[in-house]
């Protein structure tokens, strides 16, 4: 058997780093629906303003007008370190390869993915509005109410609502014994493409990679909690992007592969989310 050189392990890395952030890039990733602001070098947290809204009257001709104190208060987010390493043995390079590289990659992407989901979903268990009940599937009745009030605080821009697998199905649900042609559209296109159409414009995002358990903010809890939101309520932000670097652990015979990220995660605007308790695993 050839020996593994110094090429080889470079491009089992480089697949390994590759797969890594191809896999991140696809899915859903809820961080992309709400405020991102970028960090500014040196600065170890960032800033995000709330500007009360404000009246524009109408004035006589020749009237002077009077300068409006814009009251506004803020919002700081600070990262924080994530991270996750896995050790590529010398007897698995040479033994699986290129192949046990790719699958390193695609599980630590999808760890990158699942822990920003999870960051965001946690968020919605914090809006001081909430609707639902324990043990009750979600129904049309609580969007409806939920949009009204959300409308009501001026919340702007699109209304999100990520939902568990359980949820999204319950949501089916609504429309899959209903015969009028709004409820054949949304089932049509639930079948076509996977996904739901807005609900009394709000777009329902399935998030399929909570983390395994029965706990708050779990998959298979019996309850969860969720919310509809602009995505003007949450806020992100990023010190540094997924990345791999990679050291010889010589004692341990292996590569060693470490991801990491730096971010941050925070609620801006209260009322312009209300969060939701839905029945969730039966």
């Amino acid at each position: 058997m050839a020996n593994t050189t110094t090429t080889t392990l470079t491009e089992l890395i480089q697949a390994s780093i590759g797969e890594a952030r191809v896999t991140a890039s696809q899915g859903v990733d809820l961080t992309t629906l709400i405020t991102n602001r970028p960090l500014e070098d040196g600065a170890g947290s960032a800033t995000f303003p709330r500007y009360d809204s404000e009246v524009m009257a109408s004035v006589s001709e020749g009237t002077d007008l009077t300068a409006t104190a814009f009251d506004t208060t803020a919002v700081t987010i600070t990262p924080g370190e994530y991270g996750l390493s896995a050790s590529l043995t010398d007897l698995a390079k040479k033994r699986a390869g290129m192949q046990t590289a790719i699958d390193i990659g695609r599980v630590m992407g999808e760890a990158y993915l699942a822990a920003k989901n999870q960051a965001v979903y946690a968020l919605c268990d914090g809006f001081s509005t909430a609707l639902g009940t324990t043990n009750t599937n979600i129904t049309e009745a609580v969007i409806q109410q939920a949009v009204a009030l959300l409308r009501a605080a001026k919340a702007p821009g699109n209304l999100y609502m990520p939902v568990t697998p359980y949820v999204y199905a319950d949501l089916l649900g609504l429309y899959s014994s209903n015969t009028d042609s709004i409820a054949a559209s949304i089932m049509e296109n639930a079948q076509v493409n996977g996904q739901l159409p807005k609900i009394h414009g709000v777009i329902p995002v399935l998030v399929d990679n909570l983390a395994t358990g029965t706990s708050a903010g779990q998959a298979e809890e019996a309850d969860t909690k969720t919310a509809i939101f602009s995505g003007s309520a949450l806020g992100f932000v990023q010190e540094w992007d997924f990345r791999i670097e990679n050291q010889r652990d010589a004692s341990l015979r292996a590569d060693e592969l470490v991801a990491t990220a730096s971010m941050g995660f925070g609620e801006i605007k209260d009322d312009w989310g209300i969060e939701l308790l839905l029945d969730n695993k039966d």
